[in-house]
């Protein structure tokens, strides 16, 4: 199957121009409002079209699967960093992988567990600790798309033609994504999990969040901390959050109740649903693969949204994903790779390879800007990503795209260069390197002009010819010196905040 296939070294990746494939070893990590857990996985990057040295990433291959642990936590608040730490590189000794083996992977911080206190803390441990990774806390749309495609959900959509609904519920939230023709159209979620409430082998309750307290207010039943909760009031709770989570499925209009316990607008898209699946820990249940109590509503919870889509038109459209309760972690990391072409321009062999360099866009959208605009621009989106004030700890690629057809001249490219010198001087005097993106052919010339205005004080790195998109990432490899070529990974990953639930 991979007979064309080689393996090659990331850190070093000076052999890609002439392949039609190569491999790369990723890693997943996806620390959930429940459960943590690792995949390891094998990229096989091919070439695009034989015509062009890009290449994008069209195959996955699973190595490893850690276990599924439950997210540590102290004193239910705060996330316990060191044991998180510890459940890693226990995997990644079980898994036989060492963290200098992995070219490339993502840490991603979800639900409940990203509006904890500390959820920044976790985010810089294991950036640090795994520096090659993108480490982002992902909002409740990004975690549903990732979903979505780490269930099947978004290529059996686009295989089939059909228009499919993932429904991925978690510990803290339910997210439903719509997908039409492999291509996601709609996105909602709501505060309905397995583990708003959680109790105790005897009954007591040792976990109250949010959404769990107000179920149990309009059923007007007393939810305390350490106070007992009979099994016939745990199935009254699930039984208001599942008519909530079909409300929200349904789309026919949401009750008060239904309406406070959203995370997001509600679905907009109106259209028949051909296909239904369900991903996330609740899903095992739903589907059977599951039978274990761990403390929390999960198997109330799975039994009663089996009964409600026996009973309704969804039994019709019900099919099995490809992953349950892996779906984030498999869908966690969405890679390409490309390479541009000999027109780059670097002040230096020796400065390359660069890593999780944050992109920061301009689009240029007149055929013939001034410098004075093209500075407008440029402090305009840095302004926007919070980089007004430069961060030397904080990398960037600034990329700028210009209108279709736009063809090099003098005047755009002195426009484009006073704008940029413009910018450097007033914002970036202390940096020592400055990464360029370039839509069209014009790095070599613009880093040439950059390199003699600034007398080569400066590290300067010119790429064209690459599509990146706003809150990408990049890894830019060493050069190939064969055809001055330079391979780009971009890590498409979106950074969301959201706004911290209050606690009970």
């Amino acid at each position: 199957m991979h007979e064309e296939t080689e393996r090659v070294d990331f850190s070093e990746l000076t052999e890609v121009f002439g392949l039609e494939s190569f491999l790369l070893k990723s890693v997943g990590i996806t620390i959930g409002s429940s459960t943590s857990h690792l995949m390891f996985s094998q990229l096989i990057a091919r070439r695009r079209d034989s015509r062009v040295s890009r290449f994008e990433v069209v195959e996955r291959e699973v190595t490893y699967r850690s276990p599924i642990v439950f997210t540590p936590y102290v004193a239910g608040v705060r996330v316990d960093t060191e044991k998180l730490q510890n459940f890693i590189m226990q995997t990644y000794r079980d898994s036989g992988v060492t963290p200098d083996a992995v070219d490339t992977g993502a840490v991603i911080i979800t639900g409940y567990a990203a509006k904890k206190e500390n959820a920044e803390a976790i985010v810089n441990l294991f950036s640090q600790w795994a520096g090659k990774f993108v480490c982002a806390t992902a909002g409740p749309k990004l975690e549903g798309m990732m979903a979505a495609h780490g269930s099947g959900a978004v290529s059996r959509s686009k295989e089939t033609g059909k228009i499919v609904m993932n429904i991925d519920i978690g510990g803290g939230t339910s997210k439903v994504v719509i997908v039409k023709g492999g291509t996601v159209v709609d996105t909602s979620s709501i505060f309905v999990g397995s583990r708003v409430i959680a109790v105790d082998h005897s009954g007591q309750v040792i976990r109250i969040e949010e959404s769990g307290s107000l179920a149990a207010r309009e059923l007007g039943i007393d939810l305390k901390l350490g106070a007992l909760l009979s099994v016939s009031e745990q199935k009254a709770i699930v039984d208001i959050l599942t008519n909530s989570l079909f409300e929200l499925l349904e789309r026919k209009g949401l009750s008060p109740f239904t309406q406070s316990l959203m995370e997001t607008s509600p679905l907009q898209y109106r259209d028949p649903i051909d296909i239904v699946m369900f991903s996330g820990g609740v899903a095992e249940y739903i589907y059977g693969h599951e039978k274990s109590d761990f403390g929390d509503l999960g198997p109330h919870l799975g039994e009663r949204i089996k009964q409600r889509i026996f009973d309704s038109a969804f039994s019709l459209m019900l099919q099995e994903p490809a992953e349950r309760i892996r779906a984030t972690v498999m869908g966690a990391a969405q890679y390409s790779l490309q390479v541009s072409g000999n027109t780059i321009f670097l002040s230096s062999h020796t400065i390359l390879p660069k890593r999780n360099l944050q992109v920061i866009k301009v689009c240029i959208e007149r055929e013939r800007p001034t410098a004075e605009w093209v500075e407008g621009l440029v402090r305009e989106a840095l302004s926007r990503y919070d980089m007004d004030i430069f961060q030397p700890n904080h990398p960037i690629a600034l990329t700028i795209n210009f209108p279709p057809e736009t063809t090099p001249n003098p005047a755009l490219l002195r426009s484009l260069s006073q704008g940029i010198l413009s910018v450097l001087e007033g914002t970036f005097t202390g940096a020592h390197s400055i990464v360029l993106i370039f839509d069209i052919d014009i790095a070599n010339l613009i880093g040439n002009i950059l390199a003699e205005k600034l007398k080569f004080s400066k590290e300067i790195i010119c790429l064209d010819g690459i599509e990146v998109g706003d809150l990408d990432y990049v890894d830019i490899g060493t050069e190939i010196e064969s055809s001055r070529t330079v391979p780009v990974v971009v890590k498409n990953l979106v950074f969301l905040k959201g706004a911290a639930q209050r606690e009970i």
